[in-house]
């Protein structure tokens, strides 16, 4: 072993990696940013569920269990006036909602024949079992707390479990998977695609030849959405065949959805591929943008569990909205408002994507 030699190579290699600004950034400044982010990110414990209540403003015992589950800072309030409760749990207006017996509860507490209805959406089977938990606590604190009514008076739960009765933890992640290998394949091909063209010098021929830049990249980028389409299909199928996951939405609305996603997905793959030179930073780069934009979609975390400036972030994740189109079309079948009040979000951060994207194709390319 020639130390000597060694030194040089150590020396070459600390060199080249320092002349390049971006591998110094991926490598010792973004670590940083991601372990920073993902610790307020990660968390597993259940909060700003949305709560509905079904009852008479009369009703003491329902205002004061929900006014203490409110209290508790684990729900946020949501109006379930005049509205259809399974409708809102399929829309995400709701997380769980809680209907109180014809007459009252007070009343059916007082007569000893009680029983209030919990509906529960458990596609997130973490936040389901959370939701029951924690309500049945509520519920059941409130009741031994209030004043005239007996010590020890029980309430009967009738708790319904919808979209995944059987608590199947495949029900929820084949469609994250569908949302997640959607965006990798997106990114992957088309960022490396244009980076290789670039390192081997051939990009310089495509822009002297008598074509727009437009065409270059849509001939850089629609093939490789026939591919992601194809891959989209197949997890769907295999998800379908092998796991039992059920599809209950409308095929139409989840073929659209794909498409509205392909807007900011590929928009994000040529946008990476005007910063890096080579295929070894656009894989870095690839790291970088999807670790994080997994992190912050939902697909595996609940978003509601973020802190505040983490949820914001995860509102203009164009990944966060594809994440819940999947899983709730494939899951619940939502309307038709549901799905543009995401697929609007999806194609408007995937123009303001491309508008930047194509300036810097046009100046750095």
């Amino acid at each position: 072993m020639n130390i000597k030699v060694l030194k040089g190579f150590f020396k070459k290699e600390i060199i080249a990696l320092l002349r390049s600004p971006i591998l110094v950034v991926a490598i010792l400044v973004m670590p940083v940013v991601q372990m920073v982010v993902l610790s307020g990110a990660i968390t597993f414990q259940a909060d700003n569920l949305k709560l509905a209540v079904q009852y008479n403003p009369n009703d003491v015992l329902m205002t004061q269990i929900y006014e203490h589950a409110i209290g508790t800072g684990l729900f946020v309030a949501i109006d379930a006036k005049n509205k259809d409760l399974v409708e809102m749990l399929q829309n995400d207006d709701a997380d769980v909602v809680i209907v109180a017996p014809d007459g009252g509860l007070t009343r059916a507490v007082m007569r000893n024949n009680s029983e209030l209805q919990i509906l529960i959406d458990s596609v997130n089977i973490l936040k389901a079992h959370s939701i029951e938990s924690y309500l049945r606590g509520i519920i059941t604190q409130t009741l031994l707390n209030a004043q005239g009514l007996e010590y020890g008076r029980p309430i009967n739960f009738d708790v319904r479990v919808l979209f995944n009765p059987q608590m199947n933890t495949k029900f929820f992640m084949v469609p994250s998977m569908v949302a997640i290998l959607v965006f990798l394949a997106l990114l992957i091909l088309i960022s490396v695609s244009i980076t290789k063209e670039k390192e081997t010098g051939t990009i310089e021929n495509l822009i002297g030849a008598p074509i727009s830049k437009y065409d270059i990249i849509l001939g850089k980028v629609l093939p490789y959405v026939v591919v992601s389409f194809v891959v989209m299909v197949a997890i769907v199928v295999v998800g379908m065949l092998v796991f039992g996951v059920p599809f209950v939405g409308s095929q139409i609305m989840f073929l659209m959805s794909f498409l509205a996603f392909c807007v900011p997905a590929c928009g994000i793959g040529v946008w990476l591929a005007t910063f890096t030179d080579t295929q070894q930073q656009a894989m870095l780069g690839l790291i970088i943008v999807a670790f994080l934009s997994l992190m912050l979609s939902g697909a595996i975390i609940s978003v509601e569990n973020m802190p505040v400036v983490l949820r914001w972030i995860s509102y203009i994740n164009p990944l966060s909205h594809y994440s819940f189109l999947v899983r709730n079309i494939m899951l619940k079948g939502p309307d038709w408002v549901y799905f543009f009040r995401h697929a609007a979000m999806m194609i408007g951060v995937g123009g303001l994507i491309w508008i930047w994207a194509i300036r810097r194709f046009k100046t750095v390319l």
